[in-house]
């Protein structure tokens, strides 16, 4: 049995390819900065959760699309050459579950034994850093977005995309929300600047690659409105540059870093 052919019974085509480019680029910087596995597999679990995480611990989402996510966490965590005994365990009890509810094929059911002991076999390490996804986005200027970090949401305004439908160009709103917010919370609110060392706060933009599907397939960013002028930014001293190319994941940090004298 191959991780492919684990993955294929699931019949989530679009779930497991979005997993697996998170995976390739989350270890692929792993890499290039740990040469431990335990330690490379510290740097990436924290990021890919705060990401799918959105779909496992939110009540919207169906049972049944929860336990294929886990069950496809854990099969390509193992195909990266990483093995985690906590996500292997809500695996196992996902491939039951699916069973339960008779939400797969007769061969998944005839062949879960044989995934369970898959999923818990010593995965052989990956021996050079797997390619960067190609990135592509689906959404489009004027788009609005909420962006999902841990317990909190913030908005983005997508002043364009750069490239060939490769990045968006985002710009904060100066808000930070328990839930998905309303336009009507975000329409009369100023973009959100980085304030540097300086003190002076400057208008701050991002180029995210990886910020692909629209419906986000992990949950994590939602479509609020379309086609809407771009947040007031006035109020703050030009950019240090046009503005930050990063990846999805490295947006974690940069999130953090612009709402810390907020939180």
């Amino acid at each position: 049995m191959t991780h492919q052919q684990i993955l294929d019974k699931l019949a989530a085509k679009h779930l497991v390819k979005s997993i697996d480019d998170d995976l390739a680029t989350v270890t692929f910087h792993a890499m290039c900065y740990e040469k431990d596995t335990e330690k490379q597999l510290l740097y990436i679990l924290p990021k890919l959760l705060n990401r799918w995480n959105c779909v496992l611990n939110a009540s919207e989402i169906s049972n049944k699309y929860k336990q294929k996510t886990i069950l496809a966490l854990s099969v390509l965590i193992h195909k990266y050459g990483f093995k985690d005994d906590t996500i292997n365990k809500r695996a196992i009890e996902a491939i039951d579950l699916l069973n339960k509810e008779v939400a797969l094929s007769d061969d998944f059911f005839r062949k879960s034994e044989e995934i369970k002991q898959f999923i818990l076999s010593s995965p052989a390490p990956l021996k050079r850093k797997p390619s960067i996804p190609e990135s592509i986005t689906f959404y489009r200027k004027g788009d609005v977005i909420s962006i999902q970090l841990e317990d909190h949401f913030y908005a983005a305004y997508i002043h364009k995309i750069s490239g060939a439908n490769e990045s968006p160009i985002l710009e904060f709103y100066d808000g930070i929300f328990d839930k998905v917010p309303t336009w009507e919370e975000l329409e009369n609110l100023c973009a959100k600047g980085q304030i540097y060392n300086d003190g002076i706060e400057r208008i701050s933009k991002f180029s995210v690659y990886g910020l692909k599907h629209e419906p986000d397939t992990a949950n994590q960013i939602r479509l609020i409105k379309v086609s809407v002028d771009k947040p007031a930014n006035d109020h703050l001293e030009e950019s240090i540059g046009l503005y930050s190319v990063i990846d999805l994941f490295k947006l974690q940090h940069e999130i953090k870093n612009l709402f810390k004298l907020s939180k």
